[in-house]
């Protein structure tokens, strides 16, 4: 009986170990000062209006706002007009949401009633045919 050549390839060369970074071994300071990576704290422009988060807080680049960046922005006028709009927005999402979630329930209650009833009659077909 005739044998086939068996397959053997060669095996491939060793791969070379290369040299791995240890950037990732130094604290976070350390790697600000090697690397460069200080970026200094966020800024945002909104028109005329700059600012700057620091302390975990928005304020203006002069640092001697109190106010938050947005109220800066607008007249009282406009804030309680926004106000009442957003008030009156947010009643009729609410009111949306609530007859939404009624219908779900019902919807829930229906298909359980649909799959009970399918069940029983699956039950009674297999009673009448045995």
């Amino acid at each position: 009986m005739p044998t086939q050549p068996v397959f053997l390839p060669k095996r491939p060369p060793l791969r070379r170990i290369n040299s791995i970074s240890t950037f990732y071994l130094l604290d976070y300071r350390t790697r600000q000062a090697e690397l460069g990576l200080d970026y200094g704290p966020p800024r945002a422009q909104l028109s005329d209006a700059k600012f700057v988060f620091q302390d975990g807080k928005w304020q203006g680049e002069s640092g001697l706002s109190h106010r938050p960046p947005l109220l800066q922005l607008f007249s009282s006028h406009d804030r309680e007009q926004s106000c009442k709009v957003m008030k009156k927005e947010n009643k009729a999402l609410l009111e949306e949401n609530n007859y939404l979630k009624l219908q779900l329930e019902l919807l829930m209650d229906m298909l359980t009633e649909t799959t009970a009833r399918l069940h029983m009659n699956i039950l009674e077909l297999k009673i009448t045919f045995n």
